[in-house]
């Protein structure tokens, strides 16, 4: 995947962060219960979610997603998906925490 720049203000960044934040404590505020796990009960193959055709989907939608200001207006978009999109969302919500999470601990001795 080729990198990109992403321009956010700083109220997207603070927004951002917060998220992030509270996912690590098991807080996902952008997503209800019943998504996340009808996202986890149905099966996938991580080949075909890393592909390079869905890998720029999701991005368009995390891009898309990052742009609005209010936790309303971002749940609202999410709504907005289709079925496939959201669960795709929810899926790379979930690595970008699993990564990020991986890159705050602290390396073993």
């Amino acid at each position: 995947m080729s990198k990109i720049e992403v321009y956010l203000n700083e109220n997207q960044v603070n927004t951002l962060k917060s998220i992030l934040n509270q996912s690590a404590l098991g807080v996902h505020i952008l997503f209800d219960n019943h998504l996340i796990s009808e996202v986890f009960q149905t099966d996938y193959s991580e080949d075909d979610f890393f592909q390079a055709e869905n890998i720029k989907k999701v991005q368009d939608h995390l891009l898309q997603l990052m742009q609005f200001q209010t936790l309303h207006e971002k749940k609202g978009y999410i709504n907005s998906l289709d079925i496939e999109a959201r669960h795709q969302l929810v899926r790379a919500y979930f690595y970008i925490i699993e990564n990020n999470l991986r890159t705050q601990q602290k390396l073993p001795h």
